[in-house]
């Protein structure tokens, strides 16, 4: 009797232990996934917000010829919008992006549509289409200004075979726009057509049947059909590379640096300009922020208006 009494006195007592000792961090059930995601948050934080909280602090500083920091300052970001050179660059740049994104949504999608079947052939013909997305930006620039080259690129060699005149590529205004926008026409569209051809062949194949069945056209299955289907995918091509446009870089400086003139110079590189050879970094980077917010801005916009217009029909 008295050894049962004493093993329940036992068993009560390590009850008691186990319910009242103190959990350690490590040791909460609760925490574990907080612990398990740390080591991505403190990667993330020193890759991404620790230089995006730096920059902040640049865009708030006045710096000397010698590129040194010279004390705070708020005039940056009023420098920027107040100036006329900003604002030039802002229309290019825009310009360029609407122009270069609407053909290549365009020949994205009507390239996805002619090799949406899945046969052998089509399958060789997608890996050729994508080549261009490949290669380095520069490589490409590289490439192009050799071929624009007024003297002995490829492009007027060609020309002058057929009996016209040789052009003047990326020395006048005009020219050098469209040189620039054909080069990331030629690049990028094919990231529009791969992101397309993927939601074009997980779409699914009933209304396609049912409208065959009732004598649809190919015209009326695109129209009613396909595009409706596709316009989720295509708002995440449209916003993607709307968001990279808007910081092209690359193109501009190896093939116009901007000019000739300011035709071709982008906010990119006007801010470039400025960092690298003015050393004016707290100009340069209050002026990227305001194109960070601007990017935001249209991406939101993008995407609202899309939808808006996506739940109205629905209505």
């Amino acid at each position: 009797m008295e050894q049962r009494q004493e093993t329940v006195e036992v068993e009560k007592q390590k009850n008691w232990t186990n319910k009242h000792r103190k959990k350690t961090l490590f040791s909460n059930k609760h925490l574990l996934p907080y612990w398990l995601i740390l080591p991505t948050l403190l990667i993330l934080a020193v890759l991404t917000i620790f230089p995006l909280g730096y920059s902040i602090y640049v865009s708030f500083q006045d710096f000397n010829t010698y590129g040194q920091p010279d004390g705070f300052t708020g005039s940056n970001y009023a420098e920027v919008v107040t100036s006329m050179t900003f604002w030039n660059s802002m229309g290019v740049t825009l310009l360029y992006t609407f122009g270069v994104v609407a053909f290549e949504m365009i020949l994205g999608l009507f390239m996805a549509l002619m090799v949406s079947k899945d046969t052998k052939v089509m399958g060789y013909l997608r890996w050729v289409l994508i080549i261009p997305m490949m290669l380095s930006p520069l490589v490409v620039g590289i490439i192009f200004r050799l071929m624009l080259n007024a003297d002995m690129g490829i492009i007027n060699y060609m020309l002058q075979s057929i009996g016209l005149p040789a052009v003047n590529w990326l020395g006048t205004s005009g020219t050098a726009f469209l040189s620039i926008m054909m080069v990331d026409i030629w690049q990028w569209t094919p990231m529009c057509f791969l992101i397309i051809l993927a939601g074009l062949q997980s779409l699914p194949q009933d209304p396609y049947e049912a409208a065959r069945l009732d004598g649809a056209s190919r015209l009326q299955i695109l129209k009613d059909i396909t595009l409706p289907l596709l316009k989720p995918i295509i708002i995440v091509a449209l916003v993607i590379r709307t968001m990279d446009a808007l910081r092209m870089f690359d193109q501009v400086f190896v093939l116009t640096q901007g000019g000739p003139g300011r035709a071709t110079e982008v906010i990119s590189f006007l801010m470039y300009r400025a960092a690298l050879r003015f050393s004016d970094y707290g100009y340069a980077t209050a002026g990227l922020f305001i194109l960070l917010l601007v990017t935001i801005v249209l991406s939101y916009g993008m995407i609202k208006l899309l939808t808006r217009n996506e739940k109205a029909g629905e209505s």
